[in-house]
């Protein structure tokens, strides 16, 4: 079953980039609006968010932090160029995101990363629902 991932950049060129490297194995669902990235996380099951940090509307913090109230297993993958990568540490220190990673990025390095922030989310799930039933 293929997994739902959310990418929201502000720029459509990385929106198709990302959708064709990550589309193939996963159900890859794009946003250059992040409001309305917010709120189909309110109505449906994510895996994975990946989200640029410096868009016009909201910053990549506030929208990820939103996503982690809504969605508290979803992995949250912050990208960045290269210029803010060093401020956007204090996401993985208040738990922002679970990994940062820079623009221009590696294909095979991404897309090893992704599978492992998706196994992560289902991870997170299935201790999740065995700690409910045990109880």
């Amino acid at each position: 079953m293929k997994k739902t991932i959310v990418i929201i950049d502000d720029d459509e060129a990385i929106l198709r980039s990302l959708k064709r490297l990550l589309g193939t194995n996963n159900h890859v669902i794009c946003f250059s609006d992040p409001l309305s990235a917010i709120e189909f996380a309110q109505q449906n099951p994510i895996s994975l968010v990946i989200c640029d940090l410096l868009m016009p509307a909201i910053s990549g913090f506030a929208v990820l932090e939103d996503i982690k109230l809504l969605q508290p297993h979803c992995s949250r993958l912050l990208i960045t160029g290269y210029a803010e990568l060093e401020s956007s540490k204090n996401a993985l220190t208040n738990n922002i995101a679970n990994m940062i990673t820079a623009k221009p990025w590696d294909n095979f390095e991404l897309t090893m990363l992704v599978e492992i922030l998706i196994e992560n989310s289902h991870l997170k799930i299935t201790q999740g629902l065995s700690n409910v039933n045990s109880y």
